[in-house]
């Protein structure tokens, strides 16, 4: 989950349904279905609508990029979190982007990077849910937070609106529209995005249940903190999203527990991870659910120990470093650890190849 730098934000983008300038093409050799039409060769930005909102009722948008009708990438981008008033607050210490706005389109860069034959989803349609919610894409609440007084202000309170499943949900009913069969999807997110992907692909793999469905976490597998993450879960109100996407009660849920075997009520669906095993944001959230002095590493074993347990297709990728995230970095392609490289480990997983767990012998 990335910390937010940098306010003031820029004004946000006309939130009409555009073509964001600069963009690669679609490369697809497949007819585009009839529910593509009217939109353009690369990205478009489409508004969402008045039930949406992002944190501070900002207007939410997402954008999709049009290419083959069978294949299609869903990408839950990250950016922090906020379940307290001194890190939810914008002029206090904001640890998550509360905004939908230019900083949030798309890059051209690791899995985005249509311009090489490299990439596993080159002639995909892709779909780009944003983060504004400070919720990892769960929230269905709006919270008032208290705040207390420092040298520079007053106490006070900021209201927060956690509408993350709401602005998923919209996302993906727009493109359940315009796509009825599906053969594979790729379901996949960096930091809180890796989080929502976890959550919002059980729905994905049991809307399409005769397509290959594989989730891909990148950079959130160690949050370990079962004392703190139901009290965070309920300030979201995120529970009933749990609830409804596995079946189990969330009185005692962990980020894990979404991965789990119990959890995966949709036959068809395949999951994953990557991490760094030293992940500097992974550990400064760890921090604030009170998870001090930890080795990540140790956290990320037991999270893997326990999914492995209950899964037995459940494979993950450990990089050495404290880097946060990389599928979105151009370092996706030149990665390799222990021999193997990470995006020939994720082509495999796409294609539906049993993979073996790559653990990163020189991180230990």
């Amino acid at each position: 989950m990335t910390s937010l730098h940098g306010f003031p934000r820029a004004l946000l983008l006309t939130l009409t349904s555009l073509v964001v300038a600069g963009c690669a093409p679609s490369s697809s050799g497949d007819e585009t279905s009839a529910g593509f039409d009217g939109l353009a060769d690369g990205w478009n930005q489409i508004a969402a609508g008045d039930h949406t909102s992002c944190a501070h009722g900002t207007d939410f948008s997402f954008w999709f990029r049009p290419a083959s009708t069978d294949k299609i990438a869903i990408y839950f981008q990250g950016g922090g979190a906020c379940w307290m008033g001194e890190i939810c607050a914008l002029d206090r210490s904001p640890s998550y982007d509360p905004f939908v706005d230019e900083t949030d389109t798309p890059p051209a860069t690791g899995i985005f990077d249509f311009d090489t034959d490299e990439n596993p989803i080159r002639d995909w349609s892709v779909l780009f849910v944003p983060y504004c919610t400070g919720d990892v894409h769960v929230g269905n609440a709006t919270r008032t937070y208290d705040l207390a007084a420092n040298d520079s202000l007053p106490a006070g309170t900021v209201e927060i609106r956690h509408a993350g499943n709401t602005n998923a949900t919209a996302a993906l009913e727009w493109l359940y529209a315009r796509v009825e069969d599906p053969t594979q999807l790729l379901v996949t997110g960096v930091s809180a995005g890796s989080l929502g992907a976890a959550v919002h692909a059980h729905d994905v793999a049991a809307r399409f249940p005769e397509a290959e469905v594989l989730q891909l976490g990148d950079a959130a597998g160690g949050y370990r903190a079962p004392d703190a993450v139901p009290a965070v879960l309920a300030s979201w109100g995120g529970q009933a999203t749990l609830e409804r996407v596995t079946g189990q009660s969330t009185d005692a849920w962990t980020f894990e527990s979404v991965y789990l075997g119990e959890a995966r009520r949709a036959r068809n669906l395949r999951m994953a991870q990557i991490n760094y095993h030293e992940d500097e944001v992974q550990l400064g959230f760890l921090a604030m659910l009170g998870q001090r002095n930890v080795r990540l590493l140790d956290l990320l074993d037991a999270n893997i120990d326990d999914i492995e347990a209950s899964s037995s297709d459940f494979s993950s990728y450990l990089l050495p470093g404290a880097r946060h995230g990389i599928i979105r970095d151009q370092l996706f392609y030149e990665a390799v650890v222990d021999g193997v490289r990470l995006r020939d480990w994720t082509a495999d997983l796409i294609a539906g190849e049993s993979v073996k767990s790559v653990d990163c012998a020189e991180c230990r």
